[in-house]
């Protein structure tokens, strides 16, 4: 009999006991629904940051000051802060710098009216900020350049605060907040930010923000630790930052300076949710166990049934592994049956979920393939067993069977 041959004899077998076999690939339905499920979900996280992150940069880099530590907490370099003088120093060394932003900050207290009472970070701006951070405003504008020069107290603040401090339904342009008992005047709203990154990380960067100017009067600071580097098109950011850093340095030795990219933590995201992933699809496989173990006691099952029908086909010139591979071809199909189901239900959760978390999440052709490939394991494994104990059958004494 050839294998076209046994596969019709074992859907013939399984259609026969619908029911049954419907109740067998339960468990084998529901673990690799769980499986594709997970697996989606773990990659289209990955897709949906690494999608962010290349938005977010845009040809982007960090460069810090900071001291040198050797591994036995001693400091191997001293710690230099950037002045503006450094700003001008870098853009005329690296033509390949495009914008320059220096971070600054300052703790501050808002107030509204005798109700209302917040502490947070104000962080300084110019008004290059919002195309460098990527802040997409939903209301107002963001700083002028005689307002960042002038350091005006005007003020842009996120939507979840304004919301907070203000209410919802209330139109904040033009109202006053208190900042360490000075008024400012909202003159723009950050849009909500739903993307999966912002999600992971919090929320916003950063949820109020006022003229770089006025911290660096109001605070006297003169320098800054931290700058946020714009590379013209048709560079290399990953290049251009491990050069300015060596500009750096060669400009003050014995200073530390480093830069970083958002993208140059992707690999250890990659890391994290792969392992978080595995995990969970391991916890989510249990079931696929659980299948196997009633795939194997219905085989076993189903040859004691047919133990006549093996007789009399090894009676009439069958061999062993005539029926070892029937009743595996039985087993392997029965598995991959269950897995296609449990493929085409996961689908629907799956497409639900991305549709509303607005995020890629989809069934790729490798978490399809693993599947496939867990059915495929799990009908050859634990049908192997049952498959033997049918070869083996002695014909006459299964003939004798009743």
């Amino acid at each position: 009999m050839n294998l076209l041959e046994t596969f019709s004899v074992a859907l013939s077998a399984l259609w026969a006991n619908k029911l049954r076999s419907a109740l067998t690939m339960l468990g084998l339905i529901i673990g690799v629904g769980s499986v594709i499920a997970i697996i989606a979900i773990g990659r289209g996280t990955q897709k949906a940051v690494a999608a962010e992150l290349d938005a977010l940069n845009g040809g982007v880099f960090q460069l810090m000051a900071t001291p040198g530590w050797s591994e036995d907490g001693q400091p191997t370099a001293r710690l230099r802060m950037f002045r503006d003088d450094d700003i001008a120093l870098l853009k005329e060394a690296l033509p390949e710098i495009d914008l320059i932003d220096p971070q600054v900050g300052m703790s501050g207290r808002i107030t509204f009216g005798r109700e209302v009472e917040w502490w947070d970070w104000i962080r300084g701006a110019g008004a290059d900020t919002a195309a460098l951070m990527n802040i997409q405003l939903s209301a107002g504008r963001w700083f002028t350049e005689e307002e960042i020069a002038r350091g005006d107290r005007v003020m842009v603040l996120s939507a979840s605060r304004v919301e907070y401090i203000l209410g919802e339904g209330v139109n904040p342009l033009g109202i006053e907040l208190m900042v360490n008992g000075y008024p400012f005047q909202i003159i723009g709203v950050i849009a909500p930010n739903t993307g999966m990154l912002s999600q992971l990380l919090g929320g916003q960067g950063g949820d109020f923000y006022v003229p770089r100017s006025y911290i660096t009067r109001v605070t006297g600071q003169n320098s800054y630790d931290h700058l946020t580097v714009r590379v013209r098109d048709g560079y290399d950011p990953v290049e251009v930052k491990d050069l300015a850093v060596r500009v750096m340095e060669r400009l003050y030795p014995g200073t530390g300076y480093e830069a970083y990219i958002w993208t140059d933590f992707m690999g250890e995201f990659n890391q994290v949710i792969s392992i978080v992933t595995g995990v969970m699809a391991a916890i989510a496989g249990i079931s696929l166990v659980v299948g196997g173990v009633g795939i194997m006691n219905i085989m076993m099952v189903s040859v004691t049934e047919r133990t006549r029908e093996i007789g009399l086909r090894k009676a009439i010139g069958a061999r062993r592994r005539d029926i070892l591979m029937q009743f595996l071809v039985e087993a392997l199909t029965l598995c991959l049956i269950g897995g296609g189901i449990g493929i085409v239900l996961a689908a629907g959760p799956v497409t639900i979920a991305a549709r509303y978390l607005e995020t890629p999440l989809s069934l790729d052709l490798y978490a399809i393939a693993l599947a496939l490939g867990f059915s495929a394991a799990v009908g050859l494994i634990f049908g192997v067993y049952p498959a033997v104990k049918a070869a083996r059958m002695d014909p006459i004494e299964a003939l004798r069977y009743e």
